[in-house]
């Protein structure tokens, strides 16, 4: 039997509730297995808290890992590709530039032969690779500049403040060039639509200069700094 504390009314053991004044009967304390389910639970919850640690914690290793390792390659390709412009630079010396841009030449010249050839068939084929000939002098001499202009760069420091203009100026020649050859197209093979695009490239050069400058000096001015830290 079960007194109740508020009452004093004798109750069943296994009774709830006081059966006169309705108090709780139940202590305070929980029974085995109530405190054996919170311990559970409370143990559940730490060690969900450990895993999540432990996974954040990973996560960050790993990231910074493949931030390290990307970093190490990146700086790895950057040597390689600097190693190989030395030893071109040191093996064919000022004469680099220009065999660059004949080896650029006869490669274009191969493609428009394989294109003559594989377009027989086609009359418009013959036509486009036609006129590209005529300008190819002219993209040579381009191709020339830039090169000679990266080749400088390379060898003085000063002149490099000068790359992004030769460079932009190169890149608005080739693109004037390539206006040039549209509008021979639209003469020969009769099409409207290719004097259209032609007079868009020519109306956009001033602003792809004045673009293709800035970045090529917002570059150079991020470049620049970090490659005098690395100069003993």
């Amino acid at each position: 039997m079960t007194d109740c504390p508020k009452c004093g009314k004798n109750n069943v053991d296994d009774a709830a509730f006081c059966t006169k004044c309705g108090t709780s009967l139940k202590s305070d304390a929980s029974s085995p297995i109530e405190q054996h389910a919170m311990r559970f639970a409370q143990n559940m919850e730490q060690m969900g808290k450990n895993l999540g640690e432990s996974m954040t914690l990973a996560a960050k290793r790993i990231q910074g890992d493949s931030h390290d390792m990307g970093k190490r390659f990146e700086e790895r390709v950057d040597q390689a590709g600097k190693r190989m412009e030395n030893w071109y630079d040191r093996t064919f010396g000022i004469l680099g530039p220009l065999l660059a841009s004949f080896i650029f030449l006869i490669i274009l010249r191969l493609v428009i032969e394989i294109a003559k050839i594989s377009g027989d068939e086609v009359p418009e084929m013959s036509t486009i690779t036609g006129v590209i000939l005529i300008y190819l002098l002219p993209l040579f001499g381009t191709t020339l500049i830039s090169n000679y202009t990266s080749y400088f760069s390379r060898k003085s420091y000063k002149f490099r403040i000068f790359s992004p203009l030769f460079h932009s100026m190169a890149l608005v020649i080739i693109l004037w060039i390539v206006a040039q050859i549209l509008h021979t197209l639209r003469d020969r093979l009769q099409i409207a639509d290719l004097g259209t695009a032609a007079v868009n490239i020519e109306n956009s050069l001033p602003t792809v200069f004045v673009f293709v400058l800035l970045i090529g000096y917002v570059i150079l001015a991020m470049t620049m700094p970090r490659e005098q830290e690395k100069k003993p």
